[in-house]
């Protein structure tokens, strides 16, 4: 009878305790969104170069443009700001 119970529970607990680590909700970007996002920070030079720089300057977020221009074959740093950027640092 003790081991009837014990199955019991056993499998009550697995049934009940398996929900519990059931995804029940999206983070609702895809893998593909979060990269173009990256990319698309990386190009207006806003990611920082260390740990230190964060938030970054103005002159940093320039030096990051320039650097993203020349490595992406642009070799002009205007090449690669967005609409809401002409030539000033975003407002953080």
């Amino acid at each position: 009878m003790k081991l009837l119970t014990a199955f019991a529970v056993a499998a009550l607990s697995l049934t009940f305790g398996a929900s519990a680590f059931a995804q029940t909700s999206t983070s609702g970007l895809t893998r593909a969104e979060v990269v173009a996002q990256l990319q698309q920070a990386q190009a207006e030079g806003l990611l920082p170069t260390t740990d230190g720089d964060y938030p970054p300057t103005a002159a940093e977020v320039a030096r990051n443009r320039e650097i993203y221009a020349i490595q992406h074959g642009t070799h002009e740093a205007g090449a690669v700001r967005t609409a809401g950027t002409a030539g000033t640092a975003p407002a953080l």
